[in-house]
């Protein structure tokens, strides 16, 4: 079973198959090409490319290649595929490339083996760490709140090196030794808890240094994540 890139990068034929429906009764109209070597049971990740270069959604291969026998098809190489799931919030290519290395497409095909689980899980918002969410909060006997290290590297690998208030990648800086700036900020306090609590990967961010000092420069009340980036004017 492989990974396969479905591509399209007609911005207009894209947009047109999400109003209407993913019609597929004229080659013409349908939105997105699989590679020849597709076959039944791989899994998709579509990938708009043109100006937008971000992963849309995902799917599997239901068939492998026929020929069509009537209509506008006659003729005609067709595979099937299950229904297009849309990512809730599309996932840019770059941001992909980032945590694996795998460049965003720029036609369909098949992703290399070596690094297609990781980017499957990557195309997909998923830590490449099986770990999404973990129990946390609990007071130890030095009067402080555990934090899940599981967790954290999760939230850190998600991120790829990048400051989600300023937007500086640290893993270019410093060749690499960047990274060592990046730190893992709770969106919901521990300290607002005196109870153990499930942290979600979803409640975490991962600041550089200086950002985290500016969400908690008011020890009151933190800056949210969007006021945060409001301040360096993104």
């Amino acid at each position: 079973m492989a990974l396969v890139i479905a591509y399209e990068s007609d911005t207009r034929r894209l947009k047109r198959a999400i109003e209407m429906g993913w019609d597929d009764s004229d080659p013409v109209d349908v939105a997105f090409s699989l590679p020849v070597e597709a076959k039944k049971g791989d899994k998709v990740l579509y990938f708009v490319g043109g100006k937008f270069q971000y992963f849309f959604g995902q799917g599997t291969v239901t068939t492998n290649w026929r020929t069509g026998q009537s209509g506008p098809w006659r003729g005609l190489p067709y595979i099937c595929t299950s229904p297009l799931r849309r990512f809730p919030d599309p996932i840019p290519g770059q941001d992909v490339e980032d945590i694996t290395g795998f460049k965003s497409p720029r036609r369909m095909g098949v992703v290399p083996p070596a690094v297609a689980e990781n980017v499957w899980r990557a195309a997909r918002g998923k830590p490449l760490i099986e770990v999404e969410r973990a129990m946390e909060g609990a007071t130890t006997e030095a009067r402080s709140k555990h934090r899940n290290s599981a967790l954290r590297r999760s939230a850190l690998q998600l991120a790829g090196g990048i400051c989600e208030g300023c937007g500086v990648n640290y893993s270019k800086r410093a060749k690499g030794k960047g990274l060592h700036c990046l730190v893992v900020h709770h969106k919901k306090q521990l300290k607002d808890t005196d109870q153990p609590r499930e942290t979600k990967l979803s409640e975490l961010a991962v600041l550089c240094g200086n950002c985290h000092l500016l969400v908690h420069s008011n020890r009151a009340k933190a800056l949210t994540i969007p006021q945060l980036r409001r301040l360096h004017g993104r």
